[in-house]
């Protein structure tokens, strides 16, 4: 949007999103996709104040592409943050993220146990290869929670978690690591800003898998890394040599996914509800998790740091582990597939999918049993996902 442009509304920023306000000399009213490795340099003066950082402009797509600039500066400004940087996946943004947080700084990385199992994996590849210093506490202990902030060096955190939509105190947690000063990165993917606003409540880095709600159509992988404070050239560096840039295609489809980003969360969001309190109310199913829920444990929290619940849930069905394989098999209209975000609703089981490279013992740990459930909704009828739901439970009866 233009900065001289008044503060416009979340619903229009979506959908202008990478648009000038008032459109002149013609141009496209759509951002153009620069699908080019390389950039003319110009004049022997030109390339010098390019590559010397004296004026911005692009040499490699690797280093920087206007498509990829745009994105990242949209992002930004959803999230309420000063720049964003586009990354290749939702892994390669927490890689990032972290190795700009930690420069500089001793102590561990406190994260918690029931981390996004990818997340999960990054770390111990960071700790065991990088001999990074890790410390996983269980956030529902707040004592223990905010002790380890005390003493970390900078702070993981997704919330609500995925798959047991537990949340974690912002405010309380950023208070706690400013005193040590020890930077917070917010995982935001499952809630998104849509939902829930991390820099309004002390976040220091925001990252998302890009490939989920905001892109929204499930045909890319991407991330992105947003920062509460301007980048410095060491943040870009880190970004550009860690290789986790994404091509200008994939990062114009992003684009493209926030013009209908709003419509889209406020529908993910009502289909999720609806089904948390339908599943409430079946014998078939023994218990539900997801933070909008007046029976959520943590439902105050919630109200104080979530404007909705979300579009992710996930339940445990009364029959066990056979009844959760019959489940599966019967499904017809909801999808068995890992992720979420996109128009298709999606059901996975957590324990044999996106956390399978975890131990027993660190699922044990998460909470993620074996017949734990996750529903993503989509934008189907909601009586229509109702009934596929009712159907694969009948045989379990």
């Amino acid at each position: 949007m233009n900065p001289d442009s008044p503060s416009f509304g979340f619903a229009t920023r979506c959908a202008r999103a990478g648009s000038l306000s008032r459109h002149r000399d013609n141009q496209p009213v759509q951002p153009t996709i620069a699908q080019s490795a390389i950039f003319d340099l110009g004049s022997a003066e030109d390339a010098e104040a390019i590559f010397s950082g004296e004026r911005k402009g692009f040499a490699y797509s690797r280093f920087g592409n206007p498509t990829v600039a745009t994105v990242g500066a949209a992002l930004a400004d959803l999230e309420g943050g000063a720049e964003g940087l586009v990354t290749s996946s939702g892994n390669a943004a927490t890689l990032c993220a972290i190795t700009c947080a930690i420069q500089g700084r001793t102590g561990p990385l406190v994260t918690h146990h029931d981390i996004y199992g990818g997340s999960f994996e990054l770390l111990r590849v960071l700790q065991t290869v990088y001999r990074l210093e890790i410390e996983a506490v269980d956030s529902s202990d707040e004592e223990r929670w905010l002790d380890a902030v005390g003493r970390a060096g900078a702070v993981l955190v997704e919330t609500p978690s995925n798959p047991l939509m537990r949340l974690i105190d912002l405010t309380a947690t950023t208070q706690r690591a400013r005193s040590v000063d020890a930077p917070v990165i917010v995982d935001n993917t499952v809630a998104t800003p849509f939902n829930q606003r991390p820099f309004e409540l002390g976040a220091d880095w925001i990252v998302h898998s890009t490939t989920k709600y905001l892109n929204g159509h499930a045909d890319l992988v991407g991330g992105c890394v947003i920062s509460r404070e301007p980048l410095n050239n060491t943040h870009r560096s880190i970004h550009k040599n860690l290789g986790g840039t994404v091509n200008a295609l994939e990062a114009w489809l992003v684009l493209r996914g926030l013009k209908t980003f709003a419509l889209r969360m406020a529908a993910h969001n009502c289909n999720a509800e609806a089904i948390a309190h339908w599943l409430e109310s079946r014998p078939e199913v023994a218990r539900v998790y997801y933070p909008g829920l007046p029976t959520h444990p943590q439902a105050e929290l919630f109200r104080r740091q979530m404007s909705h619940g979300g579009g992710l849930l996930s339940f445990e069905l009364s029959g066990g582990s056979e009844a959760v394989d019959r489940f599966f098999n019967r499904l017809k209209l909801i999808v068995h597939a890992v992720s979420l975000g996109g128009p298709e609703s999606l059901a996975t089981r957590p324990a044999r999918s996106s956390h399978r490279g975890m131990t027993p013992e660190a699922r044990r740990q998460a909470g993620v049993s074996d017949g734990l459930i996750r529903f993503a909704a989509g934008l189907e009828a909601v009586e229509d996902l109702q009934a596929d739901l009712q159907q694969a439970f009948a045989i379990n009866a």
